[in-house]
């Protein structure tokens, strides 16, 4: 088999080998390493860009105060940033200020509620997990940044995996920058390695922007390595490794080759790309001055701190062994640390485009890139401005008590979001006979319970208006299980957000998968019988009806 990089991979478009109809798929997603072929992927263009199509009344209807006190005598383009309290954004946002009016989007009320000293800047909160309000809060806007990477916590309780609350995000921001006639979206991905064997981390971005160019909305997605930068996760993680370990062991994979990004220069290469659908449509690859290795990076850390550390070579040491001590030594979360120890094997070439040809000379090297980033008195990096912010969320998050539960099933071929939602229903009495029992009325109201006594634990009403065969929206109307007086309460705590408690199937990547997710439920038990009874009880069922779909597919 050829080492050359698949060809949906290597054109000039992300239009094409991207969500067409299935053909010999794997029943089953590789636990550890992803592999995608293009001839297992057929390929299907996405029509360039059109005029704007009619839009439905409900985004006319959001569209009477878009911008809530921004000076609609400015006529600059309007752009959204996804994700704007992160540390990518709070560097974007600034400079895209001064060319265009920002709608910052973000899911922390207390930044939303805290006024930007720039005019042209607007915060706005949005939860990106429900596709109406982001539909409405995308109203008249050109251009959308992507920068949604789902590490922090959204819910008090949230059982999923990172790449999943990624891609469902990803899809419903795809749905409403289409509905909105959105003329481009631009996103930051990974390098992917030349060969066939992708890293979980490096393929769940590759999904990413597949699901983002899905809907035919023009996709440039810039993709880099290790961002270096202030509030990065990762640079973040080379710092604390070298200031608490006087010793550090590597195994083979950190000899391999990377080129590191300052964020300075990725956000040269974002203000290049955006606003220019037509002429940068596809893929880039973007990095700093230098090729290095992470052994490299180590030691040019090492030297901006003043320390001297030693690196020893250990071809044997297991990267599970590495994530440990990377974790301990960090403090970070295991997800974190893992997804990018699993990642290190990969050697990242970039290959060369008009992006990297354009921000290559000026471009920062790797240690000029850490100097500006590391608070000098503290020897640590500056942290994200949204730090201090983060406590009043996580307060907040604690007090509405809620939880959201996404898990990702392999479609059967030929099968819809509504034929799944009717199976699992129907499923699920079977699963669990005979102690719990599902009731699928005329209306398509379902009652999930318990047969003796007769005690309806759950009441799901469809919501009609926002379903489709694409996507199956069912309200947590009552049951024994639901809380619903601190429905009110909760809603009026985030102004302009609505906490609807709510069972979704949503399929994406043109019916390969469906996500099924619970959000903002609050469930009636008190919190410490909820964790070790009913959460556990979900968690069980949705992995068995995973297994179960994987057979079908089969």
């Amino acid at each position: 088999m050829s080492g050359r990089r698949p060809a949906a991979d290597r054109i000039p478009a992300l239009g094409i080998a991207q969500c067409a109809r299935r053909q010999a798929r794997p029943a089953v997603e590789p636990a550890r390493w992803h592999r995608y072929t293009a001839s297992a992927r057929p390929a299907r263009d996405i029509a360039p860009f059109s005029p704007r199509p009619p839009e439905p009344s409900s985004v006319i209807e959001a569209q009477t105060n878009p911008y809530r006190g921004v000076d609609t005598r400015d006529q600059r383009p309007v752009v959204a940033v996804a994700g704007a309290s992160g540390f990518i954004g709070t560097a974007l946002c600034p400079r895209l200020a001064d060319d265009y009016r920002v709608l910052a989007l973000t899911r922390s009320p207390a930044r939303a509620n805290t006024p930007d000293p720039n005019s042209s800047i607007v915060w706005r909160h949005c939860d990106l997990f429900s596709l109406p309000e982001l539909t409405a809060a995308l109203a008249g806007v050109d251009f959308a940044v992507w920068l949604v990477h789902s590490l922090a916590p959204s819910s008090r309780l949230t059982q999923a995996r990172p790449r999943d609350l990624d891609l469902a995000l990803a899809d419903n921001f795809a749905r409403a920058a289409a509905a909105n006639g959105i003329r481009q979206i631009l996103c930051i991905g990974a390098v992917l390695p030349p060969g066939y064997r992708i890293a979980p981390l490096l393929w769940s971005r590759r999904e990413v922007e597949l699901v983002l160019a899905s809907q035919g909305t023009p996709v440039t997605a810039l993709r880099a390595s290790l961002v270096i930068g202030p509030g990065g996760t990762g640079p973040a993680l080379l710092l604390d490794l070298v200031r608490r370990l006087p010793v550090l062991l590597l195994p083979a994979a950190a000899q391999s080759i990377t080129r590191p990004i300052a964020l300075a220069d990725l956000v040269r290469a974002i203000l290049l790309c955006l606003g220019e659908p037509a002429r940068y449509r596809g893929a880039f690859d973007v990095g700093g001055a230098e090729l290095l290795s992470y052994a490299d990076m180590l030691t040019q850390t090492a030297a901006v701190l003043g320390r001297r550390r030693r690196l020893l070579s250990v071809p044997l040491l297991p990267l599970w062994l590495v994530g440990l001590v990377a974790r301990l030594a960090s403090g970070a979360p295991a997800t974190m640390t893992g997804a990018i120890v699993e990642a290190l094997p990969e050697a990242l070439p970039l290959q060369d485009n008009p992006v990297q040809r354009a921000i290559q000379p000026a471009a920062l090297g790797f240690q000029a890139a850490l100097t500006t980033a590391i608070d000098p008195e503290q020897g640590r990096l500056r942290p994200n401005p949204r730090r201090a912010l983060q406590p009043r969320d996580r307060i907040l998050m604690r007090q509405q008590a809620r939880v959201r539960s996404i898990q990702r099933v392999i479609m059967p071929p030929g099968q819809t979001a509504a034929w799944v939602a009717g199976n699992y229903f129907r499923w699920l009495g079977r699963c669990c006979w005979p102690l719990v029992q599902t009731r699928i009325a005329d209306d398509g109201s379902v009652s999930v319970g318990v047969r003796l006594p007769r005690l309806t634990l759950l009441h799901l009403v469809p919501e009609r208006a926002a379903s489709s065969p694409a996507r199956q929206v069912y309200r947590v109307a009552g049951g024994l299980l639901a809380r619903r007086a601190a429905a009110r309460a909760d809603s009026e705590a985030i102004a302009g957000s609505q906490l609807r408690p709510r069972f979704e199937f949503q399929a994406l990547l043109d019916g390969r998968y469906t996500m099924t997710a619970i959000h903002d439920y609050a469930p009636a038990l008190p919190w410490y019988l909820y964790l070790p009874t009913q959460a556990l009880a979900h968690r069980w069922v949705m992995a068995r009806y995973q297994r179960r779909l994987a057979r079908l597919t089969r």
